[in-house]
């Protein structure tokens, strides 16, 4: 058995746990919380699309924050994900992610609330941190918040990063396949080019960017997918009755039945919107808001947005009137997504398309990696050399794994997922009073016609380790 066999196998366990956790976590919070993602949807909206606000001098605003999670969280995988869940657990595995989106944005509400609560701010203004901050400062665990800050570093170095130009570079490469180019050299350079410039720009123009590239992204995906489903005829009846039908009665050729079909669509869920792992919190940690509580609300809507781009995607694909075919293989996903875009956008365009927002979305992704990277090398100080070397290694990484593809990166990556989300499971089952606190000081306000309420710690029942509020911003 290979290196990359041994890891699989690794991974598939570790992940049943990981999977349990996360569930339960999500279930938690969405009783703490009395059912915020189905309640508070108006207010999702509002604290989200709020744009009249200026960020304050050094500052990030929520609006920012937002663009630079969704960056992160809209990535290839919404594209091969969804169509990856379908292929291995049947049409009901989408069911099943909608279910797991649901409850995962209850608790992206509770850990961002938290996450927010225990940032810390920066020399220049601005604010910094995440669940190694959390651990660190609001628990106490100063050694196990400088470990857990560097599994974050390497996490998103050999896992993110590297997963990213791999993503690229297939792009680029696959392009140039079908001209018969060989331009393995020229995709590692411009790659590369492009880490080199994000990796210079710092967060404030990384948040600038993604302001205006990340809509745009997302909003060209909504088109590209409503097109081909339009394309399609009446497939897209077809494609919710099989998401329904095959919820709890997966098709024959699903080896491990209802089992598979939830197993794929929570898989999915977790990798996409990320929901429970704690890495979201190390970006939305660092949005300057006047209430832990705001940030919630923006990044439980965050998790609704990823999923109806995953959702169309999925829908895309069955609305395909042979997509029986690929159901049960062992197909390439964005081969067979691919051949659903040909047939319905037409050969000529849909491979150039494809490939363009593959790469945008990694591309996006990237850009929001080197600044969590970058934010957890602050746990360890502001050193000005140390800063550097983690830039000139980002650059080599992006480098070496657009040059050479390989499986490591990601099965390295889902690895150190279940790792952080056990220890984010850890800090929410710790801390979920301080933020259900939050949450219902934010509400209380809400109630006493406070148009924007402000956060006080004194509405905790325990302030240790609270050191970037003082109840007057």
């Amino acid at each position: 058995m290979s290196l990359v066999d041994s890891l699989y196998s690794i991974d598939d366990y570790i992940w049943y746990v990981a999977f349990a956790v996360i569930a339960a976590i999500g279930v938690l919070a969405t009783v703490l919380l009395r059912g915020v993602q189905f309640r508070g949807l108006g207010e999702m909206v509002r604290t989200t699309f709020d744009l009249n606000k200026t960020p304050r001098p050094g500052k990030i605003s929520s609006f920012h924050v937002f663009c630079m999670s969704m960056g992160s969280r809209i990535g290839v995988g919404n594209i091969a994900g969804p169509v990856t869940a379908i292929i291995a657990g049947g049409a009901g595995a989408i069911f099943w992610m909608w279910v797991f989106a649901a409850i995962g944005m209850a608790t992206s509400f509770l850990e961002t609330t938290i996450g927010q609560i225990y940032k810390t701010p920066k020399e220049d203004g601005g604010f910094r941190g995440g669940p190694a901050y959390t651990m660190f400062h609001g628990l106490g665990m100063k050694k196990l918040g400088l470990a857990l800050a560097f599994i974050m570093i390497l996490m998103y170095l050999v896992g993110y990063v590297s997963g990213e130009a791999v993503s690229m570079a297939e792009a680029l490469n696959g392009l140039f396949d079908e001209h018969d180019i060989d331009g393995q050299w020229f995709t590692a350079i411009f790659i590369t080019s492009l880490a080199a410039v994000i990796v210079f720009l710092g967060v404030y123009r990384v948040a600038d960017m993604s302001v205006w590239i990340v809509p745009a992204m997302a909003l060209g995906w909504f088109v590209m997918c409503i097109v081909s489903i339009a394309l399609s005829g009446d497939g897209i009846l077809d494609a919710f009755g099989s998401i329904f039908g095959d919820a709890l009665s997966p098709p024959s050729v699903i080896g491990g039945g209802i089992g598979t079909a939830i197993m794929w669509g929570l898989r999915r869920g977790v990798w996409s919107n990320e929901a429970g792992i704690g890495t979201i919190t190390n970006l939305s940690s660092i949005a300057d808001v006047k209430h832990p509580a705001q940030q919630g609300y923006t990044q439980a809507f965050g998790v609704l947005v990823d999923t109806l781009v995953s959702t169309l995607t999925a829908l895309v694909f069955l609305s395909y009137a042979d997509v029986g075919a690929f159901i049960g293989g062992d197909g390439d996903s964005i081969d067979c997504l691919q051949e659903v875009f040909k047939d319905t956008i037409g050969s000529g365009l849909a491979p150039a398309l494809l490939t363009v927002f593959m790469f945008v979305f990694a591309f996006t992704c990237l850009m929001s990696d080197i600044v969590v990277a970058e934010g957890n090398l602050l746990m360890f100080g502001d050193h000005k050399a140390a800063k550097l070397g983690l830039k000139l290694l980002v650059i080599i990484v992006v480098f070496v794994f657009s040059w050479i593809s390989s499986d490591y990166a990601f099965i390295a990556l889902d690895v150190m997922m279940a790792v952080c989300a056990f220890f984010n499971a850890y800090l929410i089952l710790k801390l979920y009073r301080r933020g259900a606190e939050a949450f219902r000081d934010y509400r209380r306000q809400k109630k006493e016609g406070k148009e924007e309420p402000v956060f006080d710690p004194s509405c905790l029942s325990d302030r240790t380790g609270i050191t970037a509020w003082d109840g007057k911003d």
